[in-house]
């Protein structure tokens, strides 16, 4: 294959095609302002935001830290962290999970003016035009709060799956604010309920008004429709297995009985009597299922000569849970050591444990706000419960906090936690898992909406390591300096990164000599384009790069 050259003018096309799409966006947002001031739903101050810099003029990815990676020989799913603005790192994700994450928490900065969330204005920075700090009370306090959790969600929302869920930790200082951010981001309908949990044993001493004990866990769905609601949500705890008491040593192990008469309202006048096994009643089902139970054996005679029927513990997938979390499993504060370290807004890992159980069918878990790691922890710990297969992917900046002790959030206390659950730390055993280690970097020397064909090449040649987590192939096999090859135990990811091709025969071979299925990434300067070297293999899958990741970056840019 020959190099397709590109001129000046087709550089300037493009430009002036992504300017375009951006004026359009800025026009559609201006004339929706007479709507939205119509309109019922939060309204603030979107303040711009400042990073450090200057990466906003630059292309995100992600890259790999190979010496930070954990291994082990099993084969469970090979979970991921991230060190980096979540915001970066969420859009690379935009690209490599796409619609594939099911549950999504996060523990965001509560704003209450003391948890350290100090917002960094484009306009401002950090403070007034005369140098004084925004005060708590301030209005704008909300305004920063609400313009950086409304980017982060819009991108959390495009990565989970048509059936995911997102659940995020909040207190009383803008739980009100981020109900209606999220009624809007996700659509009201999405919303599923608000968790109350018992943060501590006793109440916290407040300046004004009652001592407050709980904090509260919002709970979104990407498309409530998607979700099977005949199918209880439901979750086993101690406190419920305790009602099974029963065991007949038959095999079927412990149950409890339920009623199956009809007593109290339930026994009106409508209600049918019957005789069944020479019992005359007004039962709550019908003679065919009680006739079907008898057979086998699901008919509890009390003492008293009353039928009832054996539900046993085993067959119990779940049962409906209360939005009120104050049973003895979710661990408190106060008194539960072994569940929290040194971070003061750090969550009991049981609390993540049972916001996971809601979804049974999770494979992949994605934590943006990670902190000391605890989502990742309870993902381990019941997949070695119930011998699960989920994955987490964890993402938090490096920042330094200082909390009794100087450390740094992901080098300091996320990264050894997590190696520390893996190779077991003091008395706990060893949790055999793999973890790969990536850093947010970037690329080019412009946006997305001014990019040049210089940083398109510089994007495609870096692009490896994100090529690698979408396609979930993290073992190295070959480099050089115009091919990567990446392999799991079922398939190769083969990445053909340059613009000249005079090398493309020779990769074409090595593709060949390969036996897994291969997912092939090659160059292109457009999005799709026809290639047959392949069209007789139908184990080898072409894409291309890098204008489907620039595709991703410019919707996302637009939103903003």
């Amino acid at each position: 294959m020959k190099k397709i050259k590109r001129t000046p003018e087709n550089n300037q096309i493009a430009q002036l095609e992504n300017e375009t799409a951006r004026l359009k966006k800025k026009i559609a947002k201006y004339e929706a302002i007479e709507l939205k001031q119509n309109r019922f739903g939060l309204v603030w101050l979107d303040v711009p935001e400042a990073f450090e810099n200057d990466v906003e003029n630059k292309l995100p990815i992600l890259e790999e830290v190979p010496k930070l990676a954990i291994s082990s020989k099993d084969d469970k799913p090979i979970h991921l962290l991230i060190e980096g603005d979540n915001y970066h790192a969420l859009t690379c994700l935009n690209y490599t999970h796409k619609g594939k994450v099911d549950i999504i928490y996060i523990d965001p900065p509560y704003n209450t003016g003391s948890d350290g969330f100090k917002y960094k204005d484009k306009r401002i920075l950090k403070e007034y035009p005369d140098g004084t700090e925004v005060p708590k009370e301030h209005p704008l306090r909300h305004s920063y709060w609400l313009s950086f959790m409304q980017k982060r969600l819009e991108l959390a929302r495009d990565i989970l799956k048509d059936t995911g869920l997102i659940f995020i930790s909040i207190d009383d200082n803008e739980l009100a604010q981020l109900k209606l951010l999220c009624d809007e981001i996700f659509v009201e309908r999405n919303f599923v309920n608000i968790i109350i949990w018992k943060k501590t044993n006793s109440p916290k001493a407040q300046a004004i008004g009652l001592g407050n004990q709980h904090e509260y866990v919002l709970m979104y769905a990407k498309n409530i429709t998607k979700l099977d609601l005949n199918k209880r949500i439901g979750i086993i705890t101690n406190e419920y297995k305790k009602m099974f008491s029963n065991n007949d040593n038959d095999g079927r192990g412990l149950y409890r009985t339920i009623e199956i008469e009809a007593h109290g309202i339930q026994n009106n006048e409508n209600r049918k009597k019957f005789k069944f096994q020479g019992r005359l009643a007004p039962w709550l089902y019908s003679k065919k299922t009680l006739e079907n139970w008898w057979k086998d054996g699901r008919i509890y005679i009390s003492k008293t000569g009353r039928f009832r029927k054996k539900e046993y513990l085993n067959e119990i997938e779940g049962r409906l849970v209360s939005d009120l979390w104050v049973d003895e499993e979710i661990k408190p504060l106060q008194g539960a050591s072994s569940e929290y370290l040194d971070f003061a807004t750090q969550k009991p890992i049981s609390l993540i444990k049972r916001i996971i159980k809601l979804c049974p069918n999770s494979q992949t878990v994605l934590d943006f706000f990670a902190g000391s790691g605890t989502t990742g922890q309870a993902v381990m710990e019941l997949n070695e419960e119930d011998k699960g297969n989920r994955q987490f992917i964890l993402i938090t900046n490096n920042d330094e906090v200082t909390n009794g002790k100087k450390h740094k959030i992901m080098t300091d206390a996320c990264y050894p936690r997590i190696k520390n659950a893996i190779k077991g730390h003091g008395s706990k055993k060893s949790i055999d898992n793999s973890v790969r280690y990536f850093k947010t970097a970037f690329v080019g020397k412009n946006n997305i909406l001014k990019a040049t064909d210089e940083d398109k090449i510089e994007l495609a040649h870096n692009a490896g390591g994100m090529l690698a987590i979408a396609e979930n192939t993290f073992e190295r096999v070959e480099e050089n300096n115009y091919w990567q090859i990446f392999e799991n135990k079922k398939q190769y990811t083969a990445i053909y990164f340059r613009e000249e091709f005079d090398k493309f025969d020779d990769f074409v071979e090595r593709v060949r000599r390969l036996n897994k299925p291969v997912i092939v990434y090659i160059f292109s300067w457009e999005k799709e384009f026809e290639f047959n070297e392949f069209e007789d293999d139908k184990n080898i899958k072409v894409k291309t790069i890098p204008q489907p990741i620039l595709e991703i970056y410019k919707q996302i840019y637009n939103l903003v």
